[in-house]
């Protein structure tokens, strides 16, 4: 897909009851309802700063906005005003197309039906619920807040509130989690019939629970084998229930994908907003503090917040696009990458191309005259296909 020039909006919500084991993206549990009102504050007026620059309020009357995601943390946390006016501000300083995708992330245990109705009148008409496990023991070893009951019963409340477009998470490779575990998770989740799946393998990431866990022996890793059949098994269920695999863990119902996250395996231009929001623009990258009272702090001052920023190289933007492109089942496009890079694809990878060959003689990867891709036997080796490129 040649990139185009609509922009993305990310929105990051920091705020979560409680810390995950297995998490380490920024988040921070327990704070008071103060702290969230003066971190919406700050939000809306970043928001409405970079309307001025790239939205409605700019010379050029703003670049479309087609896919925003609210993410997080737990963006539900948040009361559903709170959420009402962050997406009003949205459409107050930017162009918003009217087909515009607009999720957002939520955990069953904090939402209601009274927040759905509020999401879906506001505009939100995605949504991505962060389910896990359908095991009650599974979801107390990952420190979960939610049970299997509130997922169900909240899938319900969203289709009642007019969501036709719900996107459900799931994890394997879990501690204490076995194979009849792991299918019966995935035969409840599809007995909801979602319009799409997000299926990850746990990674022990450094500074987390599970990771302590680990470290002191409390713990042991999901054998590699096991979390390969878990993974393989779920491609094949998936594909005799009408989902197309479009990503190492994404499938969807066609017509269903994830334009937002396109965004990123596409190297498209997206904005992000919020503590430790990161930014990609005309090939430069920023982000913002980590932080929330710094980044409140900032715009209490009328300061942006961003502490640090890269100018992409071309080599830079190669990696970038090489990185998250081979990520799609389809993968990289030869026509695309001449648009996007000024050269053929294999002008620029002449030297890597006898040990490409070697990996589709073994059925990992494949080329046609359209482009080169990771096969669904090689996806238990995408990191180093992917490595061989960059």
């Amino acid at each position: 897909m040649m990139k185009t020039n609509n922009l993305g909006l990310y929105i990051h919500i920091p705020f979560c009851l409680k810390k995950c084991h297995y998490c380490d993206f920024y988040s921070e549990a327990g704070t008071d309802s103060a702290i969230r009102a003066k971190y919406v504050d700050s939000l809306c007026s970043e928001i409405a700063w970079y309307g001025g620059r790239l939205g409605l309020a700019s010379e050029d009357g703003g670049r479309l906005v087609d896919t925003v995601f609210i993410g997080g943390g737990t963006p539900s946390i948040l009361d559903a005003g709170q959420t009402a006016r962050i997406v009003s501000t949205i459409f107050d300083s930017f162009r918003v197309a009217e087909d515009a995708e607009i999720s957002m992330e939520c955990n069953p245990a904090t939402l209601t039906a009274e927040k759905l109705a509020a999401y879906r009148k506001a505009g939100i008409n995605r949504l991505s619920m962060g389910v896990q496990s359908m095991e009650p023991s599974v979801l107390e070893i990952m420190g979960r807040a939610h049970g299997p009951e509130d997922v169900i019963s909240n899938f319900r409340l969203a289709r009642e509130a007019g969501f036709d477009n719900i996107n459900l998470d799931v994890m394997f490779g879990v501690p204490g989690q076995d194979m009849e575990i792991w299918k019966d998770t995935v035969h409840k989740v599809l007995a909801l019939e979602p319009e799409h799946l997000s299926f990850y393998s746990l990674e022990l990431a450094e500074g987390t629970e599970f990771y302590r866990r680990l470290a002191s022996g409390q713990l042991k890793e999901t054998a590699p084998e096991k979390d390969r059949e878990m993974y393989h098994w779920m491609l094949e269920t998936l594909d005799g229930c009408g989902y197309e695999h479009y990503e190492i863990s994404n499938a969807a119902k066609p017509g269903c994908r994830c334009r937002h996250n396109l965004k990123y395996w596409n190297l498209e231009d997206y904005l992000g907003l919020g503590a430790a929001a990161h930014s990609f623009i005309a090939d430069k990258r920023f982000s913002n503090p980590e932080d929330v009272s710094k980044y409140v702090d900032s715009w209490q001052t009328g300061n942006p917040a961003v502490d640090w920023h890269q100018e992409n190289t071309w080599e830079d933007s190669l990696t970038d696009y090489i990185f998250t492109a081979l990520r799609k089942t389809e993968g990289i496009g030869k026509k695309d990458f001449a648009e996007r890079f000024g050269r053929e694809f294999w002008d620029v990878f002449a030297d890597r191309r006898a040990e490409f060959e070697e990996y589709m003689a073994a059925g990992d990867a494949a080329e046609d005259n359209e482009g080169v891709c990771i096969t669904r036997k090689g996806m238990d080796i995408a990191s180093e296909l992917i490595a061989l490129f960059l």
